[in-house]
C-alpha cells in the first residue's frame, strides 16, 4: 500500500468514523434586537421530557451551571401529566438569578434520539414564556429550558457548527485528534479557554449562550485593547434584562493557542453587566460560538483540553 493510499484510508476512515458519531441536531434561533435582525442568537437542541407526546426544545447555554426546565412554559402540562409533577422536589434546591428554586427529580431526559437517563433538572420559577392549555395540541416545538455543561462533565462534547449537530462520547474519536487542543480551566462545570488578546494571554469563559458575540468584557479591558472608535452598538439581553452594547475593532489579531481567530468587533458595555462574573471566575472577558461558526469545537471535560478543527 503506497503512501497515497494510506492517506486516503485514513481519511475516509476518519469521515466515516465521524459519521457514525450519535450526533444531535441543533438549531440556530434568530431574532430581532431594537430593530436589526440577527440570525444566529441561540442554539437549540430537540428534547424530549420523560417520553410525553410533545415537541419541545432548550438551549444550549454553556455560560450556565445548571440544567433547568422553565416553569412557565411547563404550566400547561403539569395537570395532565401528575407523574411529572410529582416529581418535583422542594427538598432539593439550587440558586438561578440569586434566587432558590426546587427541582424536578429522576426525569427521563433525551437530546434528539439520544438517551440521558434519568436526570435531576432545576425547575426555574416565574420564567419563561406563559403559555395557555391550547399548547397541548400544537405540534410546534416549545422552550422549555437551558442546556448547562452539569450534563456534559467527565465526557467529550463535540460541536459541529457547520453541519448544525453536536454529540457527547467517552473519548475524542480518531477523527478529531488532530484538531489544536489547549488547555482549559474548569469551575463548577464552566470552563475558560486561554485566548491571546493584545499580546498577552488571557482566559475567557465560553458561554455558547453569547452568541452574538465573539469578544464580551469590560469597558476599560476594551479600551485597553481596542481602539477608540465605536464601531457597531446592539441592544440584548440577559435572563430578561435589557441592555447596550458597544463594538470596537481590536488593536491586534485574536489567537487560540497558534490559530488566528477571525476578525471580529470586541464588545464591552456601560452598566458593568458582567464585572461581577469576570472578576468571580477570574477571566478577562467571555467569548462565544461566534468565533468558530467554520469549525468543530471539542471539549473534553475529562482531560480539560479545548480543540478546534
Amino acid at each position: 500500500m503506497n503512501k497515497l493510499t494510506i492517506f486516503l484510508f485514513l481519511l475516509f476512515s476518519s469521515a466515516a468514523e465521524a459519521q457514525q458519531l450519535p450526533w444531535i441536531p441543533f438549531n440556530w434561533e434568530g431574532g430581532t434586537l431594537a430593530g436589526r435582525r440577527f440570525d444566529k442568537v441561540a442554539i437549540t437542541v430537540p428534547v424530549a421530557l420523560d417520553n410525553l407526546p410533545h415537541k419541545f426544545k432548550m438551549q444550549l447555554d454553556l455560560g450556565a451551571t445548571t440544567t433547568v426546565v422553565y416553569a412557565n412554559p411547563l404550566a400547561p402540562y403539569l395537570p395532565k401529566y401528575p407523574a411529572l409533577t410529582a416529581k418535583l422536589d422542594t427538598t432539593r434546591t439550587f440558586y438561578i438569578q440569586s434566587q432558590k428554586n426546587p427541582k424536578l427529580v429522576g426525569v427521563k431526559l433525551k437530546l434528539g434520539a439520544v438517551d440521558f437517563g434519568l436526570r435531576d433538572l432545576g425547575y426555574f420559577r416565574n420564567f419563561g414564556d406563559k403559555l395557555t392549555a391550547k399548547t397541548l395540541t400544537d405540534k410546534t416545538e416549545v422552550h422549555v429550558g437551558t442546556i448547562a455543561p452539569d450534563l456534559f462533565q467527565n465526557r467529550v462534547l463535540i460541536i459541529d457548527y457547520p453541519h448544525q449537530r453536536l454529540c457527547v462520547v467517552d473519548q475524542v474519536p480518531a477523527a478529531y485528534a488532530k484538531a489544536s487542543f489547549q488547555p482549559f480551566k474548569l469551575k463548577d462545570g464552566r470552563i475558560k479557554i486561554p485566548l491571546r488578546i493584545n499580546g498577552q494571554p488571557e482566559d475567557l469563559l465560553f458561554d455558547t449562550g453569547s452568541s452574538l458575540f465573539a469578544l464580551l468584557t469590560t469597558r476599560q479591558r476594551a479600551t485597553a485593547a481596542a481602539t477608540e472608535a465605536v464601531q457597531d452598538s446592539i441592544k440584548t439581553s440577559s435572563w430578561g434584562e435589557y441592555y447596550y452594547v458597544y463594538g470596537r475593532r481590536p488593536k491586534q489579531a485574536i489567537y487560540f493557542g497558534t490559530k488566528q481567530l477571525s476578525d471580529a468587533l470586541m464588545f464591552s458595555d456601560n452598566i458593568q453587566k458582567f464585572n461581577k462574573l469576570y472578576q468571580e471566575e477570574n477571566v478577562w472577558g467571555i467569548t462565544g460560538n461566534a468565533y468558530f461558526l467554520h469549525n468543530t469545537v471539542i471539549i473534553d471535560y475529562k482531560n480539560h483540553v479545548f480543540g478546534v478543527q
